[in-house]
């Protein structure tokens, strides 16, 4: 199942296009007809995969009762040290701090979207919001950042972005597999190969903010492996959690929004950075709003999924769509849309992780503004994230290792204050 994923393909009027084909297209076309082709054709997977992801999920379930777990979600958090009913209570937290917030940006993008198509805004469906899985906020013409990497290796603007931080990344990059190529998994992720320096990526990368964004976040995650103290035992030579390592992941990320990174790496003209970095910095909330809504989507749909994988999904995953996302489901589709996404057959139980990495994420920005004055082009930063987060591998558990860090332990309200408002 795993080299089905790799393989796909989506098939448009007999020709097989890369997911980055797809993303283009549904990025940057203004043809409603177009984009539908795209969006289905980027679900044909799902069809292909369905009934192997049931039973996976059966077996996945089979293991865990027979570990003395409800089912397999229970176990993935339980071995996660997260609890679960805490970790609905906080998400309940957040999707009623985050509703109106989002219902109001979402009003806007609809507005955009409809003038974009030039249709109704009651006739937008899922394939005009220029993301598979709207996960991401849509490119719109008030700032477009791929404009601005337009003939830039991305390669060398990490480079640049971690030498401004004291982190050495070339070893890493010359290890790593940078660019697509046929049958090539068409994913981002990050390996350390064995808690010994040999530390490797792979990426699909391409001149556009995108592909900058998503180097700079596994590279986060291999600065992490790599400034670890090797002098730890090798059980403990590792982030102390998932969350720990993608919240310095996605924080590296979000440097391609802020000011200091765009002219001072990215080389922004200096009459545009202030207004681009406006516009980066509403863009980069909108990202935070519209992903909680989408974990959302994730965590519920992989609860249910766990709890009873033989139920009706493909309904049940519109139903979370609708509610979360507030995407309208497309008339009379009957698909199991839900089993083209990666993560619920190949990676599951994970998305959860990414959300309590934004909430630690807004935690240490926070810190490091208030004792260093910010992340981009700044070695003190680098530093203390060396001492006060990596060195320390897996010595405590994430909680402990949160209040360590940052000096609290974790608190949703960073996080929430920096989506309720426009900044």
């Amino acid at each position: 199942m795993r080299q089905k994923y790799y393989n796909f393909r989506g098939r448009v009027g007999g020709e097989e296009l890369s997911d980055n084909r797809l993303d283009d297209i549904l990025a940057k076309s203004g043809s409603s007809a177009e984009v539908r082709e795209a969006w289905e054709a980027s679900k044909q997977i799902g069809a292909e995969v369905d009934g192997q992801v049931r039973e996976l999920a059966r077996v996945r379930n089979s293991a865990a009762r027979a570990q003395g777990f409800r089912d397999h979600f229970q176990r993935s958090l339980a071995l996660d040290e997260i609890d679960e009913a805490e970790l609905f209570s906080l998400f309940d937290s957040l999707e009623q701090a985050t509703r109106v917030p989002f219902e109001e940006l979402k009003k806007g993008i609809d507005r955009e979207r409809a003038r974009h198509f030039g249709i109704e805004v009651n006739e937008l469906r899922p394939w005009h919001y220029g993301d598979r899985f709207f996960q991401a906020p849509p490119q719109t013409g008030e700032v477009n950042l791929d404009a601005l990497f337009n003939g830039k290796d991305p390669a060398e603007l990490a480079k640049a972005t971690y030498d401004g931080l004291g982190m050495e990344v070339r070893d890493i990059l010359e290890r790593s597999d940078l660019y697509a190529r046929p049958g090539k998994n068409q994913h981002a992720f990050c390996l350390d190969l064995d808690r010994e320096g040999d530390i490797r990526t792979l990426n699909n990368l391409e001149p556009n903010h995108r592909w900058n964004q998503t180097l700079l976040h596994e590279l986060g995650h291999a600065v992490y492996d790599k400034y670890v103290d090797q002098n730890l035992p090798w059980l403990l030579r590792r982030p102390p959690h998932t969350l720990s390592t993608e919240a310095v992941a996605l924080m590296m990320g979000a440097l391609t929004f802020d000011r200091e990174w765009l002219t001072r790496v990215a080389e922004a003209p200096a009459k545009e950075a202030e207004g681009l970095s406006r516009a980066a910095r509403e863009r980069e909330r909108a990202g935070r709003l519209i992903f909680t809504r989408w974990c959302l989507v994730m965590t519920h749909f992989e609860r249910a999924l766990y709890k009873d994988p033989d139920r009706p999904l493909d309904n049940l995953w519109w139903d979370l769509v609708q509610s979360y996302q507030q995407l309208r489901r497309p008339e009379a589709r009957k698909a199991p849309d839900w089993a083209a996404k990666y993560h619920i057959a190949l990676a599951p139980v994970y998305y959860q992780n990414y959300e309590l990495g934004h909430l630690v994420t807004a935690q240490l920005q926070d810190r490091i503004r208030k004792t260093v004055g910010g992340l981009a082009a700044r070695p003190e930063a680098g530093e203390w994230l060396r001492e006060r987060v990596f060195q320390a591998g897996a010595r405590e558990d994430w909680s402990r290792h949160v209040a360590a860090a940052t000096g609290e332990p974790l608190n949703p309200q960073y996080f929430v204050g920096s989506v309720s408002a426009q900044q």
